[in-house]
């Protein structure tokens, strides 16, 4: 009998929840129906293994198959496909106990010695459905320690099922011989981490290898696969009759820098048709198509793509699957700046293709635009037959403007699509902000400010929500001001402040309300409206205080803090910011998906205490800003690699690193790091002025601080008066309207002409943002600072 019957599994979670029904589903393994039992394995891999994620339930779950694989009631050959599938499951639980973990496990599984099992026993006990995972996980130290304790659970599991998959190896079936193969090949890796017994790696080689050669093609190849995956190298393999042996001994690790299994390998991949048909069943450790295996494996061995041509023209004449993306990002490892004699030929042989430009895959827009060329398939045939590829690239390679573009056609699109029904009113207007967007993001900023002035009229007409209204006079007012009609915006934020100021306090606790606040907010103290831009700000911060989500209300915190040092509230700003930057931190390193915007905001905020706080501690505030912004630029440079919407990041955050390595003395790498935030945006600037001068002017400002700091002043002094140029052809439009950031800019921008004797340059800056002319003695202060 099972011993799942003793309420265990009670307190035991999988993806959905407490783990109640999983006894009843273990059960019918045994004596269910077939209907049932497929339930249970249905049961099984979406809920107990949830996408290759182990759960509490899972060591317990495996170890009740692993007596279920003993039971005479499924030893017969009518419930071979059951104990099958039940090894191949199996072998996802040793897949996901072999996952690699940085920490020390047993350590991490009870921190500070709590009893994080029986913990979560009790609140699971305690607690519904629905809740159990928000109660567990509310303790962000006792939900690192469950996925710990998982781990090391499945990971014990697996020294005790090694052996009992290793017998079904002496299966009357083929396809239960080879699974079991796969399954205890994968358990004997994971039971090796938990290092509880000897391995009984070395007598598995030994029993494969004395099975595979009176197997069959299909189960030889299976067991040929586990050999490689526990680290033998299988050469006699490598003369095997059957083709699909011989590639599947050639993959092995251990032969990674054998010439003969690599040219095996890309021999097979020149007919990636034949290599799917030598195993129409499948094999257990192959998911997808055979080909794809083989093109992984070739992908990691094979360095330079002249040798990959042969491959990669026979995958351009498949008319389905999407290998062909890997090999051109294996064609063109970075952007090209002409083509050599094999991308030419790949990218003929692509464009020929018609079927291939048909195929819907979700991340090919992105794998063209990472390479800067067209997704077009007359734009690539015309670049493959160029007479002169690296003018065909400089005149017509994929830009900034060229993807904006295409937001712009889509936002269009939405637009169209409404159609300006009366029924659908709403929907339109946020269709048309979404176009106001697309304008203003393609420099187009009276295309943008008629856009939303169209969506601000339809909504007055109907009663939307006040955060809906909120945030289409918010909207309608940056686009404004962008477009220099500071008066017009300012209107446009009054209104919306009324708006604000006529709802019954406290505001309802709502998302859309909350950020349409927080954008109010920025646009009032853009305006110079400090005191509504603070009232707003706070209200922002308690609606987003109530919603409990830490990954917008960090940001609001950021934003009130700024408010109230401008406000003359110093000791209040500081309190905000400290909360603040916990959060921050707190976001960046337990929300992967938020990482990026938390980093952006953490470094900003500390850069922020570095100005406001006394020199000891603002000088360890600008300490951590560096180590957040060296992190900040890492992820930015990887996303930058992959799309090139995110290269401007990339710059705002090298310049962002400039100046706080020039505030904390590091004065060489703080010129690198300014100096490729203007080649960057140089670059986008050329490509959409309107939009990226500011950054480049910012860019310019932070090595032109930078440069003098070194004592560089004749650079310094060069960056500085382009810099000024820039700034006054980009604010021309916008007089009245500047960001906080922008404000920061020209600030430093004056000081900079100030230490460097200009201060005539330094008051035309001030006296550009309605400031007041330097003095002797504030221009020496100025220098005193910047030293």
């Amino acid at each position: 009998m099972l011993t799942t019957d003793d309420g265990s599994f009670a307190v035991l979670l999988h993806a959905y929840g407490k783990a109640t029904d999983t006894p009843g589903h273990l059960t019918a393994l045994l004596d269910g129906d077939e209907s049932a039992r497929r339930a249970a394995l249905d049961h099984l891999n979406s809920a107990v293994i949830h996408q290759g994620t182990p759960w509490t339930a899972t060591a317990s779950a495996a170890l009740a198959v692993g007596q279920i694989l003993r039971a005479p009631s499924i030893a017969g050959p009518d419930t071979a496909w059951l104990r099958r599938d039940l090894l191949r499951w199996l072998a996802e639980v040793g897949e996901a106990a072999a996952a690699p973990y940085p920490g020390d496990l047993a350590a991490d599984a009870a921190p500070g010695g709590r009893d994080i099992r029986s913990e979560i026993a009790r609140i699971a006990a305690a607690s519904s459905d629905e809740d159990v995972y928000d109660d567990i996980l509310e303790d962000a130290e006792r939900e690192h320690a469950m996925w710990a304790m998982v781990l090391l659970d499945c990971r014990q599991a697996a020294s005790r099922l090694a052996d009992v998959v290793e017998g079904c190896l002496a299966d009357a079936d083929p396809w239960v011989r080879a699974s079991s193969a796969c399954a205890a090949t994968r358990l004997v890796r994971a039971a090796e981490l938990a290092a509880t017994a000897p391995s009984p790696r070395p007598r598995l080689v030994r029993r494969l290898a004395r099975l595979a050669p009176t197997a069959d093609a299909a189960e030889r190849a299976a067991l040929v696969l586990a050999l490689g995956d526990l680290g033998a190298a299988p050469r006699d393999f490598l003369e095997d009759p059957h083709p699909g042996v011989r590639a599947c001994a050639a993959l092995a690790p251990a032969l990674a820098d054998d010439l003969a299994a690599v040219n095996m390998i890309m021999n097979a991949l020149q007919d990636p048709e034949a290599a799917d048909r030598w195993f129409p069943d499948g094999l257990p450790q192959i998911v997808g198509r055979f080909r794809g295996t083989l093109l992984d494996a070739a992908l990691e061995r094979v360095t330079g793509f002249t040798e990959f041509l042969p491959v990669a023209l026979a995958f351009a004449r498949l008319t389905d699957g999407f290998e062909w993306i890997l090999l051109l990002l294996k064609a063109f490892p970075e952007p090209p700046v002409e083509l050599d004699d094999a991308q030419r030929a790949y990218l003929a042989a692509l464009a020929d293709n018609e079927s291939l430009w048909s195929l819907s895959l979700g991340d090919i827009r992105r794998v063209f635009e990472r390479i800067r060329l067209p997704y077009d398939r007359q734009a690539c045939r015309a670049l493959a037959h160029a007479n002169d590829s690296r003018a065909w690239l400089r005149d017509h390679g994929v830009r900034l403007s060229t993807v904006r573009g295409e937001w712009l056609a889509t936002a269009e699109k939405i637009v169209a699509e409404h159609g300006g029904a009366e029924s659908d009113g709403l929907g339109l207007a946020k269709a048309l902000l979404r176009l106001a967007g697309a304008h203003a993001a393609s420099g187009h900023r009276e295309r943008a400010v008629a856009a939303a002035a169209e969506a601000v009229r339809i909504s007055l007409r109907l009663t939307p929500s006040d955060a809906h209204l909120i945030r289409v006079l918010t909207e309608y007012g940056r686009h404004l001001g962008e477009a220099g009609r500071s008066g017009d915006a300012s209107a446009a934020a009054e209104r919306a402040i009324a708006v604000h100021t006529q709802m019954t306090q406290p505001v309802p606790a709502d998302f859309d309300l909350a950020q349409a606040l927080t954008g109010l907010g920025r646009l009032a103290a853009d305006l110079g409206r400090s005191d509504n831009a603070l009232t707003v700000t706070v209200s922002a911060v308690e609606v987003h205080r109530r919603l409990e989500n830490a990954v917008y209300l960090a940001p609001a915190l950021a934003a009130l803090s700024r408010r109230l040092w401008e406000a003359g509230r110093g000791d209040d700003a500081l309190t905000a910011a400290d909360e603040a930057v916990r959060t921050l931190r707190e976001v960046a390193a337990t929300n992967r998906f938020a990482r990026a915007d938390a980093l952006k905001y953490l470094c900003e905020m500390l850069s922020d205490l570095g100005r406001w706080l006394n020199p000891v501690d603002a000088l360890a505030a600008v300490e951590e800003a560096v180590a957040a912004f060296h992190e900040y630029v890492a992820d930015r440079r990887a996303a930058a690699q992959a799309s090139v919407t995110e290269e401007p990041d990339l710059a705002d955050a090298l310049t962002g690193l400039a100046l706080c390595l020039t505030r904390l003395g590091q004065v060489e790498q703080a010129v690198d790091a300014a100096a490729e935030a203007v080649r960057t945006h140089r670059r986008l600037a050329g490509d959409l002025p309107v939009v990226f001068q500011p950054g480049l002017a910012c860019a310019l400002t932070a090595l032109a601080a930078s440069q003098y700091a070194r004592g560089q002043h004749e650079h310094a002094l060069a960056a500085a008066r382009e810099a000024v140029d820039l700034c006054m052809v980009w604010a021309r439009p916008s007089p009245g309207f500047f960001t906080v950031r922008r404000r920061q800019d020209l600030d430093l921008l004056a000081d900079v002409f100030d230490d460097l004797g200009r201060g005539e340059d330094a008051d035309r800056i001030r006296r550009h943002m309605g400031g007041r002319p330097s003095t002797p003695e504030r221009a020496n202060r100025a220098g005193q600072r910047s030293r």
